[in-house]
């Protein structure tokens, strides 16, 4: 695989902007997904599948985000694509209320990745973690995942993520009540927003101004935060109603109640067209508090059970997102274990429950490219065709059922060669491998046999080799056969060994 360094830019740089704003991103994500398996890059073709399902998840499509991310995290053995996979679960069901859930998932999407791999997703995912191990946190706030995740941002070197983490931390920092941190994080924002020349979005502008607020400077947040509205993309407008809500609560505690209820009434507006209940409800609960301002009691008393209604249907959707997500894990997980099921099935001897010849050339591969000593025996049933002629198939099946039970109590694989012919594949050098094989040439003979069938008795041939250094499963198998014959010749009921 070759890995275009275009390719793995272009990947880089949407992790970066989705931070930003979204318009355009998952054009940039297809046309990822398309270069990349064009190139044979699997790696980058299910990032940008990533990518896609992280806009889907900030877009109010949980359900539909989770479950792409989760079929990789069943799908993929990449170790990146697995720890961004984690990432994208977590990041959605934390958007769904299920924070204890995704902190999960961030755990391991932050420590799956290693020094070597693309420093923006090492940011992303340290922001990530950085976020939700401090949501909801009971007691003061963690400043290490946010310091760690800042040290990486700043190594990176992209504005965008800088200021994404010291967001997440300021905003954190105030609603623990630690003002102090909050307004210094603040203060470090505005600093590298105005080095890089990176504009506050509609978000940095709304911690910025809600920490300007509550440290007496009511003008300063009402420039910062319109300033930010008016040039903030389309798609940014998950952050412009939460905006409006600080800008309507400066504008009210100003005195400007009239002027606080249009700002709400124009981000219900907003919300309603880019579906937000959260925000549409709070906005509905400070326009209850501003009728109430005003002495409309009966409208502030209707306001508020608009706002109870709201936040109840609220969390109804967030319980049925939930459950789709929880729905659509169920499906994944059963159709992997169907397919782990079916491969079993397609690898298991039917009447001995052994595995087949197929699985175990397979083994034998393995333990030849492990390199490690191992002894391989070939088992004949001596005699086999006359039992079936003599006692019946059935009886000559219920035989082999019963070998096959023993060779399974050895431990190593045991599998069904085919007819009477079993193999053991034994991780052991060839002294004990065949003393493990003359236990089960002994097993066989002293069976109760005639609590099968009157007059029945079994025996079993062994050959047993171990592996050489230029094997490959053709010839150690031959090699195990010429000792199984040898061992017919000699009399049957014995086991020859040999290198």
């Amino acid at each position: 695989m070759q890995v275009r360094p275009a390719v793995a830019a272009a990947f880089e740089s949407l992790i970066a902007d989705i931070y930003v704003r979204h318009d355009g991103l998952a054009g940039r994500a297809r046309e990822l997904v398309r270069q990349a398996t064009a190139d044979g890059d699997q790696r980058h073709a299910d990032l940008g599948r990533l990518v896609l399902a992280e806009l889907d998840n900030r877009g109010g499509r949980v359900a539909d985000g989770v479950r792409q991310a989760r079929e990789l995290l069943t799908s993929s053995e990449d170790r990146v694509v697995l720890a961004h996979a984690h990432a994208v679960v977590a990041g959605g069901l934390w958007r769904a209320g299920d924070n204890a859930e995704a902190v999960r998932h961030a755990y391991p999407a932050n420590r799956m990745l290693e020094d070597g791999d693309p420093l923006t997703l090492r940011v992303d995912h340290a922001i990530i973690l950085a976020l939700q191990v401090n949501d909801q946190r009971i007691g003061g706030i963690s400043h290490g995942e946010f310091e760690a995740a800042q040290q990486l941002a700043d190594a990176c070197g992209r504005p965008a993520l800088m200021l994404a983490n010291l967001n997440n931390w300021a905003w954190c920092s105030y609603t623990h009540g630690d003002l102090d941190s909050a307004s210094a994080l603040v203060g470090r924002m505005r600093a590298h927003s105005e080095q890089a020349g990176e504009p506050l979005n509609a978000s940095c502008a709304d911690t910025v101004a809600r920490i300007l607020l509550e440290t007496g400077r009511p003008r300063e947040a009402t420039l910062v935060i319109e300033e930010a509205i008016a040039g903030a993309a389309p798609t940014d407008s998950d952050a412009i109603p939460a905006a409006l809500i600080t800008l309507a609560d400066i504008q009210r505690r100003d005195g400007n109640v009239g002027t606080a209820m249009q700002t709400l009434a124009r981000c219900r507006e907003i919300a309603e067209r880019d579906r937000l209940p959260d925000v549409d409800a709070l906005a509905l609960r400070m326009l209850a508090g501003c009728h109430a301002e005003l002495g409309d009691f009966q409208a502030a008393y209707q306001e508020m059970v608009d706002f109870h209604e709201a936040w109840t249907v609220r969390r109804s959707e967030q319980s049925e997102v939930m459950a789709r997500v929880a729905h659509a894990q169920y499906a994944v997980d059963e159709a992997h274990r169907n397919t782990e099921l079916f491969r079993e099935m397609a690898e298991r001897d039917a009447l001995t429950g052994l595995w087949n010849r197929r699985r175990s050339d397979a083994q034998l591969s393995a333990v030849l490219a492990a390199g490690r000593p191992a002894g391989v025996a070939l088992l004949d049933l001596d005699h086999f065709k006359l039992i079936n002629d003599t006692w019946t198939h059935a009886v000559g099946d219920v035989v082999l059922c019963r070998v096959a039970d023993i060779l399974r109590s050895l431990g190593g694989h045991a599998g069904r060669h085919g007819g009477e012919e079993f193999i053991l594949v034994l991780d052991a050098a060839l002294p004990d491998a065949a003393a493990t094989c003359e236990t089960a040439r002994a097993a066989v003979g002293a069976y109760d046999w005639e609590a099968v069938a009157p007059g029945l008795r079994v025996t079993t041939s062994i050959g047993l080799t171990s592996l050489r250094p230029d094997d490959d499963v053709h010839s150690v198998v031959r090699r195990a056969d010429e000792h199984l014959y040898a061992a017919k010749r000699a009399g049957r009921d014995r086991v020859v060994s040999g290198p």
